[in-house]
């Protein structure tokens, strides 16, 4: 039986290095392209430790990790402007 989308999400460790990457308030990157580097990056840090990746697909891997993230970024940040705005947004509205 298939999870939920939604609690398929929060379990996914992907998904967990993206959330955390985009409410950390010391992370200065305001770069889409650089946080999702970021995020993937740290992702492939965490697989390389736990197992290895084949070097032959290596770069197939990291394609499709940025195009995961990019879509979860594009839905996240949906509706601002940038990563900077939404993030502003996002503390205004803790702070209320």
């Amino acid at each position: 039986m298939a999870l939920p989308i939604s609690e398929h999400m929060t379990s996914d460790l992907l998904f967990q290095i993206f959330q955390q990457q985009l409410q950390d308030p010391n992370c200065t990157i305001d770069c889409s392209k650089e946080f999702i580097q970021k995020v993937v990056g740290t992702y492939i840090f965490i697989l390389t430790r736990s197992g290895n990746i084949p070097q032959n697909q290596f770069e197939g891997i990291v394609e499709d990790l940025q195009a995961e993230v990019l879509e979860m970024f594009r839905k996240k940040t949906y509706g601002f402007y940038d990563l900077k705005e939404y993030r502003q947004n996002s503390r205004a509205n803790k702070g209320a």
